[in-house]
C-alpha cells in the first residue's frame, strides 16, 4: 500500500516539510482549522492506496486539467479555462508506510459543509470521519476494495524518504534532481 502526497513545486524542499496553512487550499481553510484543532496538528493530507483513483484525490492529474468550472447556458456548456502559463506543477511523493490519522473521504463533507453552522460537528459525524474503533488494518482494506476512499493526514513528512517520486515534465524532473532528489519518474496522467 502506498501513501501520496501531491503539493506545488515551490513548495518542495529536499527534506521536512510541515503542515503549513500558507499552503492550504484557501476555499478549505477552515475546515483545515477545524482539523487543526481536532488533532493539535496543522495537517498534510496524503492519498491510501494503489490505484489511479486514489491518486487522483491528490490533484496531481490537474497539472493538465484545462477547464476550471462549467456551466450550461441556453442548452450550451459553457466554461472558464486555463491559459498557457496558468497550469500548476505539482510533484507526487508516494510513500510505503507513514504515521498519522487515517479519516474516510467520504465523510469530509461533513466537515466542509459544517460551515453553515460555525463548525460544530457532532460526535456521530467525527466518528463517521474517523472511525475511532478501526485498527490500521481496517482502513487498508477498505482502501484495497473502495479506492479514493481513504486519506491519512500526518503533521510532518520527509519528501527526500519518498519511494516514487512523480513530475508534470523533464524541466521539474531536472530541477528536483538539482535539489537533491533522485528517481523521479516524469509521469501524465489522462484526465477523467
Amino acid at each position: 500500500m502506498l501513501y501520496h502526497h501531491c503539493r506545488n513545486l515551490e513548495s518542495v524542499v529536499y527534506g521536512e516539510v510541515k503542515g503549513n496553512p500558507e499552503f492550504g487550499d484557501k476555499d478549505y481553510k477552515n475546515a483545515y482549522r477545524w482539523l487543526e484543532k481536532e488533532l493539535g496538528f496543522y495537517p498534510l493530507f496524503l492519498a491510501v492506496g494503489e490505484t489511479e483513483d486514489d491518486i487522483r484525490m491528490t490533484c496531481y492529474a490537474d497539472n493538465w486539467r484545462v477547464r476550471i468550472s462549467s456551466w450550461l447556458e441556453n442548452g450550451k456548456v459553457k466554461g472558464i479555462y486555463k491559459k498557457k502559463g496558468e497550469f500548476p506543477n505539482y510533484v507526487l511523493f508516494s510513500f510505503d508506510n507513514i504515521e498519522g490519522i487515517f479519516t474516510d473521504y467520504d465523510g469530509w463533507h461533513l466537515v466542509i459543509n459544517a460551515s453553515q453552522k460555525n463548525y460544530n460537528i457532532t460526535n456521530y459525524e467525527k466518528r463517521l470521519l474517523f472511525k475511532p474503533s478501526w485498527k490500521k488494518s481496517d482502513w487498508l482494506r477498505k482502501a484495497r476494495k473502495e479506492p479514493g476512499t481513504v486519506q491519512i493526514v500526518t503533521p510532518k513528512l520527509c519528501l527526500s524518504s519518498s519511494k516514487r517520486i512523480w513530475a508534470r515534465n523533464t524541466k521539474t524532473k531536472k530541477l528536483l534532481e538539482k535539489s537533491g532528489f533522485s528517481d523521479i519518474e516524469v509521469k501524465r496522467m489522462l484526465l477523467q
